[in-house]
């Protein structure tokens, strides 16, 4: 009967064991997780920093004059995507 006793209280000390690190393994995945949406939220603006330097770039170089033929047919393309993508967005908007 005490081998039964003391293989219980193992189990309770193991299984106490477990809970705490469990419990330590969630709070470091919440940290995890925090630090994952920051670096996701940081990410994106600085990709939204591109699109619009590369966007000032477009017009420093329109109003230089300074955009050769190659430039010209890229900075058509790049409007063109822009304004597909916002007749997509108005066509989400409208339906």
């Amino acid at each position: 009967m005490e081998n039964l006793d003391t293989h219980i209280k193992n189990l309770q000390n193991r299984l106490q064991l477990l809970l705490k690190h469990m419990e330590l393994i969630v709070k470091q995945n919440a940290a995890l997780q925090k630090e994952v949406d920051s670096l996701r939220i940081s990410a994106q603006e600085k990709n939204d920093l591109i699109v619009r330097l590369n966007q000032q770039i477009d017009i420093l170089k329109l109003s230089s004059n300074g955009l050769q033929h190659n430039e010209k047919k890229l900075l058509e393309k790049r409007i063109n995507s822009y304004l597909a993508d916002i007749e997509k967005c108005i066509a989400i908007l409208n339906a």
